[in-house]
C-alpha cells in the first residue's frame, strides 16, 4: 500500500475507537456474556468509511481485506461451538482497523492471551485434567479417523466458556505495546 496515510491522523483516531470498542465489548462479554452489535457494527462501518475516505478504493480494500481475514480466522472455532458470534464480529473490527498483515501479527498476541485466560479459568474451576484429557482424546480421534465431530464443543459440558473479548482486547493492547517498543510508533502505513 502506498504512503497515503502519512498526512492523516485518522488511523490514530481509529486505534482509539478500536480500543474503546474492545473495552466496551470486554465489559459486556465479562458481565453479560454478549458482545453487542451496537458496538461492532458501527466500528466496522467507521473503519471502512474512514479508510475509504483517506485512501480511496485502495484504503477501503485495505480495511475490507483485514475485516475478511478477522472474520474468517474465527469462523472455524465458531462453527465448532467454541466461540460466540460476537467474538467473530469483534475480530472483524480488529481486522477492519489494522488491515490484514497487522491483524495477522496481532493474532499471535491474542492467541497467547486466550491461552493464558483459558489456563487460568481451567485452574480456578478445577477442570484442568478433564479439559486436557478431552482435548487430547479428541485430537487423537481426529488424527486417526479424520472425524472432527469430537472437536465440537458441547455447551452443556462447559461451565461458562471463555469471555474471549478479554483475550482480543489484551492481545491488541500487547500488539500496540510491542509496536511502540519495537518500532517506536504504532503500525506504519507505508508498505502495507
Amino acid at each position: 500500500m502506498s504512503n497515503i496515510y502519512s498526512n492523516h491522523s485518522m488511523p490514530l483516531v481509529l486505534y482509539g475507537g478500536l480500543m474503546i470498542a474492545l473495552l466496551i465489548s470486554s465489559g459486556t462479554d465479562l458481565y453479560k456474556r454478549r458482545i453487542p452489535n451496537l458496538v461492532t457494527g458501527p466500528a466496522i462501518l467507521m473503519a471502512l468509511l474512514t479508510y475509504g475516505y483517506i485512501g480511496g478504493l485502495e484504503g477501503f480494500l485495505f480495511s475490507l481485506r483485514g475485516l475478511t481475514f478477522g472474520l474468517l480466522i474465527f469462523l472455524i472455532p465458531y462453527c465448532l461451538g467454541g466461540m460466540g458470534a460476537g467474538d467473530v464480529k469483534l475480530m472483524s473490527v480488529v481486522g477492519a482497523v489494522l488491515g490484514f498483515s497487522q491483524t495477522l501479527l496481532a493474532l499471535l498476541f491474542i492467541a497467547v492471551c486466550g491461552g493464558l485466560i483459558a489456563l487460568g479459568l481451567m485452574i480456578s474451576r478445577g477442570t484442568t485434567k478433564q479439559t486436557l484429557s478431552r482435548l487430547w482424546l479428541s485430537l487423537l480421534f481426529f488424527g486417526a479417523h479424520g472425524d472432527a465431530s469430537l472437536l465440537k464443543v458441547n455447551k452443556e459440558d462447559t461451565q461458562d466458556g471463555i469471555p474471549y473479548a478479554l483475550a482480543i482486547t489484551g492481545g491488541v493492547s500487547l500488539f500496540f505495546i510491542y509496536q511502540l517498543l519495537d518500532r517506536g510508533t504504532l503500525p506504519g502505513w507505508a508498505g502495507l
